[in-house]
C-alpha cells in the first residue's frame, strides 16, 4: 500500500480491508463551503466559539455564567460541532466514508447520531489536522522580521479564497490548474519556501575584542 505523507496532511485509515484516503488539498477544501464558511467552520471545529462565549461572559454576573456553562453542556453544541467535522473529513475523500464516521439520521425525537467505525473524538481530531494542514498550513516560512511581525499581527482573516490560492500556485511556479488545486496549504507554502532564499545572520561588523580596542582608543583620545 502507498503510504501517506503525514507531513503534507495525508491520512489513510484503513477498515474492513478498505483503505480510505484523507487529503486536505485547495479543491477539497473549496468543497466545504464559500470563503467566509471555511473559516467560520474552522474556528467551529476548533472550539474557536466557545472560547469567544467563554470571554464575552467572564465578567458577567454567576447567573449568565451559569447559564453559559448549561447552554454548553447541551447536546446543541456537541452536535455542531461533530457535525462540522464529519464535512471537512468527508470533503477530504474521494470515498463514501459513513462507515467510518457515521451519520446523522431523523427519528420521531429527532435528529439521532448514528456511529461509524471511529469515534466522535477521533472524527474531529482528524478533521482538525484536515484544516490545519489545509486551511492553515504547517509550514513556517523564512519570512524577515518586518514581514514577520506584521503577519503575527494580521494573522487572522475573515475569508480563505481557495480560488486565489490555486491562482498563486499557477502563476508562481507555472503548474497546471489540477496540480494546482492537488496542493494542500502546507505543501503550498514548502514550494514557496524553497523560493525564498534562507535568512542569514547579520555579520558583525567586529569581532568583540577588535570592539573593546576600538573603544579603549576612543576613551583615550576622548581624555
Amino acid at each position: 500500500m502507498q503510504q501517506p505523507i503525514l507531513e503534507i496532511g495525508e491520512i489513510v485509515i484503513t477498515h474492513n480491508g478498505v483503505d480510505y484516503w484523507f487529503k486536505p488539498t485547495l479543491k477539497n477544501i473549496y468543497k466545504i463551503g464559500n470563503p467566509s464558511e471555511i473559516v467560520e467552520i474552522y474556528g467551529i471545529v476548533n472550539l474557536q466559539n466557545i472560547l469567544d462565549y467563554a470571554e464575552a461572559i467572564k465578567d458577567k454576573s454567576l447567573f449568565h455564567q451559569a447559564y453559559f456553562l448549561s447552554v454548553l453542556r447541551s447536546p446543541v453544541f456537541g452536535r455542531r460541532i461533530l457535525l462540522e467535522a464529519m464535512n471537512v473529513v468527508q470533503a477530504c475523500c474521494d470515498m463514501d466514508c459513513t462507515d467510518l464516521i457515521g451519520n446523522f439520521t431523523p427519528t420521531a425525537k429527532g435528529v439521532r447520531y448514528k456511529n461509524g467505525a471511529l469515534s466522535p473524538k477521533v472524527i474531529i481530531a482528524i478533521a482538525r489536522r484536515l484544516l490545519d494542514h489545509g486551511v492553515i498550513g504547517c509550514c513556517k516560512l523564512d519570512l524577515n522580521q518586518e514581514r514577520e511581525n506584521k503577519s503575527n499581527n494580521d494573522d487572522y482573516s475573515p475569508e480563505f479564497n481557495v480560488i486565489e490560492y490555486i491562482s498563486l500556485a499557477r502563476t508562481m511556479f507555472g503548474i497546471s490548474r489540477e496540480e494546482a488545486e492537488s496542493l494542500t496549504m502546507t505543501e503550498l507554502q514548502e514550494m514557496i519556501k524553497s523560493k525564498i532564499p534562507k535568512k542569514q545572520a547579520p555579520k558583525a561588523v567586529f569581532s568583540e575584542s577588535e570592539y573593546d580596542e576600538l573603544m579603549r582608543a576612543y576613551e583615550e583620545r576622548k581624555g
